[in-house]
C-alpha cells in the first residue's frame, strides 16, 4: 500500500472511533468537497497542517514607524575654498603649523621661492626700459597672474630689484586644512632618491595622501597648480547618517528629521537633503546627508549625533508572531478550509516582509487581504520536517 493510502486509511480510521456524528458529519465542509478534501488531509504535514489555532487577517492601514540612525558631523565639501600654488618652487618658509589651525582672510600661509618668478620679473623690468608699454603691461599682468600683489609690483619697479619669494595667502576666514592630493604631485618630475631626499616620504610611500601637517614642511618642492591647503569657513556642515538596509528604502529627499547632538542640549528639526545613491568601499549601508546651518560653529567637526526619522507606510501588516523565518524565506500559514468538527486547514506560503516594528510586519507580497492566516506560526511547524511551502 502507498503513503497516500496509508493516510487515507489512517484518516478514515479517526472519524470512526469519534462516534459522534453520522457518516455523512464526516464529510469536509471546505472550499474543496469529496476526493478534493481528502486529498488535502492525506499531504504530508510540512505540507498542509490540521489546526484549531487562531487566525487573524490582514490589516491595511498606515504603518508608522520611528527609524533612528547614527552619525557624525562633517565638513561642508562645497565651502572648501583650496589654496594652491601657482608657480613651481620651493616653500621657504611655512606659517601655518598644525592641521585646523584658524587663519583670517588675507594672513600669510607660506612663503614660495621659485627662480621661474624672477625670470618673469626680469622680463618685466627690461621691458620697461627698453620697450613699449603695451608690452610692459602685459608682463605685469603675468606677475599679476602668479599672485603677486600691486604693492609688491610697484616695489619691483621702484626698485629695479626682483623679489625670489612669493607671498601664499588664505582668501577667507576659517579652519585650515593640509590638502588630500598626493605628494607625487610636487615632487612629479624627480626620480625616486630625489623624491626621497625632497619630501621626506619614501619611494613605496609617494603616492599616499597629505593629512598631516607633517607632510607640508618648508623645503619642500611643489609644482604649479599644487594644492597645499584648503580652507573651510564651517559656517554650514554635514550631518552623516548610516541608515540599515532594512530602513533605506523608506527614507526619501525631503523627510523630516529630529537630530540629538551631543554638542547641543536642545533637538534640531531638519529635514533630508541627499539620499547617497552608491555605497562606498567595504559598506553595506546608506548614507543621508542633511545640511545644517551652522553661524556659531556649535556644530564641532566630527562629533557623534543621533536622528529619528518619521516614515509612513500604507500597506497589509500582520503581527510579528504570523511569519515564520526560514532563513532566505519568509511563510505564514494561510487558512485553506475547514472540517467538519471545526479544524482548519493550513498551507504554508512564502510571502514578501517589509520593515518589522513594534511587533508588526509590514507585508508587501504574497498575501491578499481577506485570506486568513494562522496567529502563531511557530506552533505549525514539525520540528523534525521542511517546510514545503506552496510555489
Amino acid at each position: 500500500m502507498t503513503e497516500r493510502g496509508l493516510h487515507i486509511v489512517w484518516f478514515l480510521i479517526m472519524v470512526t472511533a469519534c462516534g459522534k456524528q453520522t457518516q455523512e458529519d464526516h464529510t469536509l465542509h471546505s472550499d474543496h468537497n469529496g476526493k478534493e478534501a481528502i486529498d488535502l488531509v492525506s499531504r504530508p504535514v510540512n505540507q498542509v497542517v490540521l489546526s484549531s489555532q487562531k487566525t487573524i487577517k490582514p490589516l491595511r492601514g498606515s504603518n508608522e514607524k520611528t527609524v533612528t540612525a547614527n552619525g557624525y558631523i562633517a565638513f561642508d565639501e562645497r565651502r572648501n575654498n583650496k589654496v594652491a600654488v601657482r608657480i613651481s618652487g620651493r616653500i621657504e618658509k611655512l606659517y601655518i603649523k598644525y592641521n585646523f589651525q584658524y587663519v583670517k582672510r588675507g594672513q600669510l600661509i607660506a612663503e614660495l621661492y621659485s627662480p621661474e618668478l624672477s625670470t618673469y620679473q626680469e622680463e618685466y623690468l627690461f621691458l620697461l626700459k627698453t620697450s613699449e608699454d603695451s608690452l610692459a603691461e602685459k608682463a605685469k599682468e603675468k606677475l599679476e597672474l602668479l599672485g603677486l600683489s600691486e604693492s609688491q609690483i610697484l616695489q619691483i619697479k621702484k626698485s629695479g630689484v626682483v623679489t625670489h619669494t612669493i607671498s601664499i595667502t588664505s582668501t577667507i576666514d576659517g579652519f585650515i586644512r593640509f590638502s588630500s592630493d598626493p605628494v607625487s604631485t610636487g615632487v612629479m618630475n624627480s626620480s625616486p632618491s630625489e623624491m626621497s631626499s625632497m619630501t621626506g616620504v619614501s619611494s613605496e610611500n609617494s603616492n599616499s595622501e597629505i593629512t598631516s601637517a607633517a607632510q607640508i614642511r618648508e623645503g619642500m618642492y611643489v609644482n604649479k597648480g599644487q594644492t597645499l591647503f584648503v580652507v573651510n569657513d564651517c559656517r554650514k556642515v554635514w550631518a552623516i547618517l548610516s541608515a540599515d538596509i532594512a530602513s533605506q528604502a523608506k527614507i526619501k529627499k525631503g523627510d523630516s528629521v529630529i537630530l540629538y547632538s551631543e554638542a547641543q542640549a536642545e533637538q534640531i528639526k531638519a529635514k533630508v537633503d541627499l539620499v547617497e545613491p552608491v555605497y562606498q568601499e567595504k559598506q553595506r549601508f546608506t548614507q543621508v546627508r542633511i545640511y545644517l546651518d551652522n553661524p556659531l560653529r556649535s556644530f564641532k567637526i566630527n562629533s557623534l549625533i543621533k536622528a529619528e526619522f518619521s516614515t509612513s507606510t500604507s500597506a497589509l501588516t500582520i503581527p510579528a508572531s504570523s511569519v515564520f523565518d526560514l532563513g532566505t524565506r519568509k511563510i505564514v500559514w494561510v487558512k485553506i478550509g475547514v472540517s467538519a468538527n471545526g479544524i482548519g486547514l493550513f498551507e504554508p506560503r512564502v510571502v514578501i516582509a517589509g520593515i518589522f516594528s513594534n511587533n508588526v510586519t509590514e507585508i508587501l507580497d504574497g498575501l491578499e487581504g481577506n485570506e486568513e492566516i494562522a496567529l502563531d506560526a511557530g506552533y505549525m511547524v514539525d520540528r523534525e520536517s521542511i517546510v514545503n511551502e506552496k510555489p
